[in-house]
């Protein structure tokens, strides 16, 4: 028995025919049909029952599909760990941030640490919070700078450094600018902001719908962070919301942020790393390095009434 062949296995079940089998492990129908009989002939038991409906799995059929699915998750998270421990060895650190917390976080910790002695290699990804997780969970990243999560994978462990701000953001000159709005009158604007399956457009959203307001305008959404979309909020009537460490450096230059609280979103900055990150000496000082940064900017921030639950 091969991990090849228990996949060849798994997906006859999961297309529910050996020609589509074939057509997704690039083989022949017939190398397909070998595979599942060489399975049966090995554990001496029918696997799938082959009538002239859909394919169906054995009582023995169903037990081994169960048992592939393990192994496959096993045999992942073993890429996955070894991927970790040849960059470790290597002296490379794949360190993933929120372009929010670049400048404030980890610009100031990578500086100082690479003119010390050790030999490292930074591989640094500029990404949202929830694909930063998602490339943990996935073995492509080490470390990940950013800010709360939907969704937290079992295998990756994070740790809450301190409160997150934000400013609801419109161009200068916005008709919503130079006043304080009210909710209903933010309700009937037009939004740019983050695809719904992140949490911040979640947490927005309940918002206005707790107070009674219909689903927002939103014209324009993105998979990305909403600073890269600047340029279309000065030129536009948009509205969105940024982290405080993102506007600050905007602020005058085109942007203005609207007066009014935000107190129904809360949210943290947050390191993340897999369970399985290997332990090296140099990446468990970058961590801590990123954490005493993080904490710092916090606990010296000014108190502000903006804030977010989770963020992009």
């Amino acid at each position: 028995m091969r991990l090849e062949d228990l996949d060849v296995f798994r997906a006859v079940h999961e297309t529910g025919s050996f020609q589509r089998a074939a057509l997704r492990c690039g083989l022949s129908q017939s190398a397909v049909t070998k595979v599942v009989r060489k399975l049966e002939d090995e554990f001496g038991v029918q696997l799938i029952e082959r009538g002239a409906g859909a394919l169906a799995l054995t009582p023995a059929g169903r037990t081994l599909y169960l048992r592939a699915m393990e192994l496959s998750a096993l045999t992942t998270a073993t890429r996955r760990d070894m991927a970790g421990e040849v960059a470790a060895m290597r002296g490379a650190i794949r360190l993933g941030v929120v372009p929010a917390l670049l400048a404030s976080v980890a610009a100031p910790v990578l500086a100082d640490m690479l003119p010390g002695p050790h030999s490292v290699q930074l591989l640094v990804s500029v990404k949202h919070s929830a694909e930063l997780v998602r490339m943990l969970e996935e073995g492509k990243l080490d470390l990940a700078v950013c800010f709360g999560v939907q969704y937290l994978p079992p295998d990756v462990v994070r740790t809450r450094i301190g409160p997150q701000c934000y400013r609801l953001v419109a161009r200068a000159g916005h008709p919503l600018a130079s006043g304080a709005p009210n909710l209903e009158q933010l309700s009937k604007s037009r939004w740019l902001l983050p695809t719904s399956d992140v949490t911040l457009r979640t947490e927005i959203e309940r918002m206005f719908a707790e107070a009674g307001f219909r689903e927002l305008d939103v014209r324009v959404e993105t998979d990305t962070s909403a600073t890269l979309l600047i340029p279309l909020l000065r030129r536009s009537d948009l509205l969105t919301v940024l982290p405080e460490q993102a506007f600050q450096p905007l602020a005058g230059e085109g942007l203005a942020a609207l007066d009014i609280d935000l107190h129904a979103l809360t949210g943290e900055v947050t390191v993340y790393h897999r369970r399985k990150t290997p332990s090296v000496g140099l990446l468990m000082e970058l961590k801590h390095r990123l954490e005493t940064q993080a904490r710092n900017n916090s606990l010296s921030g000014r108190p502000s009434q903006h804030s977010a639950k989770e963020s992009i």
